[in-house]
């Protein structure tokens, strides 16, 4: 069961004070996808991981936390613009400018991360992969465990990079044996030129 309640929140750049609507408990049933999105009912609380200042636009997961960030980054062009992309939902622009306002590469990975599950949504193909590429921009500065590596694949293998998949998985072994079988299963996908989404179950079961 999901529950969602009012909060009453002030932003740390302008002080306005507004409510918000915050994720009080969720549950996942389920396998997650093969790049560790959840499973329902978490997967569709999405708009409660990130909130929007609605006088200066600051974005952030959290009101309470201090920032450095300026009104005038909120104001500048690319921030506004998001870079001038144009995206198909508005919970998208609010993930990439997380994304702008993030300072570490953990952060800004997994922003761009939630960017593409949104467009994934809302069938913006393009942006989906652009924000896969950027995310691996950013997963290659973490400490790259057998979990972030095999995320990797998937995101290598869901932005259309196919040929890397194959080339640096096909050997690839991990210690435990279910990561061996998403790895194979990564490559076999790739082979195909199969950029679609997959969930661990469907690794199980092929």
């Amino acid at each position: 069961m999901t529950t969602i309640m009012p909060l009453p929140v002030k932003c740390p750049v302008c002080e306005n004070e507004f409510e918000i609507y915050v994720l009080g408990s969720t549950n996942a049933w389920g396998a997650p996808d093969l790049d560790l999105r959840p499973p329902e009912m978490q997967r569709s609380t999405m708009d409660k991981w990130v909130h929007e200042c609605p006088s200066c636009g600051y974005v952030t997961p959290d009101f309470n936390q201090s920032t450095e960030i300026t009104s005038d980054f909120l104001k500048s062009d690319s921030y506004k613009s998001c870079d001038d992309l144009n995206f198909n939902h508005s919970l998208a622009e609010r993930f990439y400018r997380q994304y702008l306002i993030a300072s570490s590469n953990s952060d800004k990975f997994h922003a761009l991360l939630h960017c593409a599950w949104v467009c994934d949504d809302t069938d913006d193909e393009k942006n989906a992969q652009l924000m896969r590429r950027k995310s691996l921009e950013y997963i290659e500065k973490l400490d790259l465990n057998d979990d972030i590596l095999i995320q990797r694949a998937d995101l290598l293998r869901r932005s259309g990079q196919f040929e890397r998949v194959i080339e640096e998985y096909s050997t690839k072994t991990f210690k435990e044996d279910i990561y061996n079988m998403i790895c194979s299963f990564e490559v076999e996908k790739a082979i195909q030129k199969d950029a679609s989404c997959y969930t661990v179950e469907d690794v199980v079961k092929s």
